[in-house]
């Protein structure tokens, strides 16, 4: 890390570990930056195909269609979750693997796509007797052809990761989702049903397969030889999956199951858009640091600092998103959505205040995998499990989709209690230390809220489509300008610390401003 403003790095490293003498590691901190932008881009590119798609296909289909589609893949996620042993993970926290590894994990992962593909094709029928939709049936069916199909993949593409060759692996998920993106529209405007949406899926799934042997030169072969370690690393990420399925698939199920396919879509829809900063922001950036911490997992002051440095760039770009989304939910709804799902508002509010609650442990999991101790994550995630269930089952029973929100939310309270307690006793991570990083873009992004939902009020009429989006665009501009001014104050009123996360945000602006001026100024 910099220890002032004065040398300014070329990318985000400086966010990343620090030697023990206190200067940056530019070799494996650069690097894991690097990977770190290029997942940035990925996710921004995706989101971008994606929020494309969105808005022609709420246009195109109803509520319903995307409600079916969506418990369909909280039963086949949820059966992929729990099935997900690690095999990348493992591969990646051996950072010398032979070609035996290699062409283990490959057989497992294709006798894994099996088993997924069997379990949902038995089940197809008596869920869909259960929710009585014989729609489920048919879409469970192709999911079970989709997850049959992905266990083929190119283990060999692993290598995109734990060699940090995340642009590699940004050109293959971005094609994918090209893949997708096309076959959805078109055959949303053909058949103007939930078809099209799992043709989008199950095209994804395959382009996947097919990129994934056109990319890496890797030609994996058959043999289950080192099974018996992969089993060994993956018997606590089991549990793990088991306890993450209560917590991440169980409110799709239950919102179902009550508030049938029409709530279930509108839920589903306010769940994506209101965990934004989660997907986007927080995501690509704990995807990059897990090969990160795995090469510093013997040095528990480095890692320690690495983990604090990752929660201030964290809190500093997601808090705002975060809260931004809580208080322009409804004229984001209004403008993108339309009038059939007004009901989306409430439930986008309370699902921000869960993303809130739940970014300061986002890089946890990625930190406990580095060190070898799946276990920890099986124990901060249990008593949050325990809560959820049954606030999750009430709360959906009394209030319908905002109260499965509002369950999300109390568990991702108790999730956040319990990993910092972890955190302190494994790696003498301090609450004070992590506070010390928080605090600024938190008040700031408070303060950001209060001034928008102000101008909401002074502005409180029915505006036509083209005042609301103006006024929609412009409390956006001054939300952000408005936040950038009061974190920035903070960090001045602070004594300017070269370690928190606001230093290195600046330092990265000023040298891109530097990169832009340098190669403007160069001749073509």
């Amino acid at each position: 890390m910099q220890d002032s403003l004065q040398h300014p790095v070329s990318d985000l490293g400086s966010i990343l570990p620090r030697a023990p003498d206190g200067s940056s590691q530019s070799g494996i901190g650069r690097q894991v930056a690097h990977g770190a932008t290029w997942v940035v881009l990925q996710r921004l590119a995706v989101r971008l195909i994606g929020v494309v798609s969105m808005l022609v296909l709420v246009r195109l289909l109803a509520p319903a269609d995307f409600g079916i589609v969506a418990l369909a893949t909280a039963f086949s996620a949820g059966l992929d979750v729990l099935l997900e042993l690690g095999f990348d993970i493992a591969l990646i926290h051996r950072q010398t693997s032979d070609r035996t590894q290699y062409d283990t994990a490959w057989t497992l992962s294709i006798l894994r796509g099996v088993f997924v593909a069997g379990v949902l094709c038995a089940a197809a029928w008596p869920l869909g007797a259960f929710y009585n939709d014989p729609r489920l049936t048919s879409v469970l069916l192709w999911l079970a052809l989709a997850y049959f199909v992905s266990g083929f993949q190119n283990i060999g593409i692993v290598d995109f990761r734990k060699n940090l060759m995340f642009d590699r692996e940004f050109k293959l998920l971005v094609w994918c989702k090209v893949a997708s993106f096309i076959t959805t529209l078109t055959m949303a405007w053909i058949w103007r049903d939930f078809h099209a949406l799992i043709a989008g899926i199950a095209v994804g799934k395959i382009a996947s397969v097919i990129l994934s042997y056109t990319m890496h030169p890797y030609r994996p072969r058959f043999s289950l030889v080192g099974a018996g370690g992969f089993l060994r690393f993956s018997k606590w990420l089991g549990l793990v999956n088991l306890v993450n399925i209560a917590n991440t698939r169980l409110d799709a199920a239950i919102v179902g199951k009550f508030a049938g396919a029409g709530g279930l879509g509108v839920y589903a829809v306010a769940y994506e858009l209101a965990t934004l900063a989660t997907t986007e922001l927080i995501w690509p950036i704990v995807r990059a640091l897990l090969p990160g911490y795995a090469k510093l997992a013997g040095d528990k002051r480095q890692l320690s600092a690495a983990f604090i440095d990752a929660l201030g760039i964290i809190m500093l770009l997601a808090a705002p998103v975060t809260i931004g989304i809580a208080v322009m939910a409804g004229p984001a709804v209004r403008l993108v959505l339309g009038p059939d799902w007004l009901a989306a508002i409430p439930v986008m509010q309370i699902l921000a205040l869960y993303g809130l609650l739940d970014m300061p442990t986002a890089n946890v999991k990625a930190l406990f995998l580095a060190v070898g101790r799946p276990d920890l994550i099986v124990w901060r995630d249990i008593p949050a499990a325990l809560v959820l269930v049954p606030c999750l089952i009430g709360g959906t029973l009394v209030f319908g989709a905002p109260g499965a929100a509002a369950a999300l939310a109390i568990s991702a309270a108790v999730s956040l209690v319990v990993a910092f307690a972890l955190l302190r006793r494994q790696l003498d991570v301090g609450v004070g230390a992590c506070f010390d990083v928080a605090w600024r873009p938190l008040v700031a992004g408070a303060a950001m809220g209060v001034v928008v939902v102000a101008l909401q009020f002074e502005w409180a009429v029915e505006p036509t489509f083209i005042r609301l989006l103006g006024q929609t665009v412009l409390e956006s501009l001054l939300g952000v300008a408005f936040y950038l001014a009061m974190v920035t104050s903070l960090w001045v009123l602070a004594g300017k610390p070269s370690s928190a996360p606001e230093a290195h945000a600046l330092t990265f602006a000023l040298e891109t401003i530097n990169r832009f001026r340098r190669a403007s100024a160069t001749p073509v």
